[in-house]
């Protein structure tokens, strides 16, 4: 597999030397357990993409999104990946981390059991919503679309029930609710087993409310004191990786190893090429300042909606992201 070699590749070996001349400096990647971030980090190691860029990714894998925060506030780790709030409510407890790229985009979505009635979001009136929680950004972004385009606000007029995302999958099988919110990858699952159907993707969502559809839900977050030229280095790789692994059919025996190895598990293996597709969607296209003005109008229009306290901040400082150390 041929690795796109760009001039910050160039750069990184000559900044930090090649394999042999002496020991790669190393990017320590907290990755938490059944995320996806681990597939980027097995790609990077799989396909070389680090090494081409003069780095090593040693990940760790932590039991919970809070252990990989620990991680990175005790300096056990210089990357993880996390909310998009991620660096926001980090920083406010004066931990020195910055967004530095984006992890994923929204790519969750809205759906309903197969048989279901409801064909568009004016039909979840007086309906039962499964959300991971009240807190959760997806049914936030759903809540304004309801409120600018139907007038009704779900929370008010629709009960919302809190699950985890195993019990919305048995919850949506069995049509003990109306409608749910999963992650992206229980969305592809769903549909891959004819357990449900989507009626909007939430990156849609945001594209209804005026807000760039691409916006990224999920970002990667770097100590502030983590060298500038390392940065740059792995967001390369991690460029280099995506696009590796995008290219990478799916019976390609890359995406096998990720099962053999447990990164990631589910109850029928054969769903596994509708994952992939949907993780394919959900890839990031770049990382601009739009892209930052995008995350601050949004929270912004949530934080109107819902409050601070349900949001978790009042507002975005703009200084909690940068695209300083993005490849040029």
């Amino acid at each position: 597999m041929k690795i796109r070699r760009s001039l910050v590749t160039l750069l990184a070996a000559a900044v930090f030397g090649f394999a042999g001349a002496q020991e790669l400096p190393t990017v320590r990647a907290a990755m938490e357990a059944a995320g996806t971030f681990s597939w980027i980090v097995h790609g990077m190691d799989y396909f070389g993409t680090a090494e081409a860029n003069g780095i090593r990714v040693e990940g760790t894998v932590y039991a919970s999104k809070q252990a990989t925060e620990l991680a990175l506030r005790g300096a056990e780790a210089d990357v993880t990946v996390d909310d998009f709030l991620g660096s926001v409510l980090l920083r406010s407890r004066d931990v020195a981390v910055s967004g530095i790229y984006p992890y994923a985009k929204a790519v969750g979505g809205l759906v309903v059991p197969v048989s279901s009635d409801i064909d568009s979001i004016d039909d979840l009136r007086g309906r039962t919503i499964a959300a991971g929680s009240l807190r959760d950004k997806s049914l936030l972004i759903l809540r304004a679309l309801a409120v600018s385009q139907y007038g009704f606000d779900p929370q008010d007029e629709s009960e919302i029930v809190a699950a985890a995302p195993p019990l919305m999958v048995q919850l949506i099988a069995d049509a003990e609710v109306d409608a749910a919110l999963p992650f992206w990858h229980f969305v592809a699952r769903m549909e891959a087993a004819g357990q449900a159907r989507e009626v909007m993707a939430v990156s849609d969502m945001l594209g209804a409310l005026g807000l760039p559809s691409d916006l990224p839900n999920l970002m990667v977050l770097a100590r502030d004191d983590m060298p500038a030229e390392l940065k740059t280095a792995f967001i390369q790789t991690l460029i280099d990786t995506v696009e590796t692994m995008k290219a990478t059919p799916n019976d390609d025996p890359f995406w096998q190893s990720i099962l053999d190895l447990e990164l990631y598990s589910l109850p029928d293996p054969t769903a596994f090429p509708q994952v992939i597709d949907r993780w394919r969607l959900g890839t990031p296209d770049g990382w601009t300042e739009a892209h930052i003005d995008g995350l601050v109008a949004m929270v912004e229009r949530l934080v109107e909606l819902a409050g601070e306290d349900v949001v978790g901040v009042s507002s975005v400082p703009r200084d909690a992201y940068t695209t300083a150390f993005v490849p040029q």
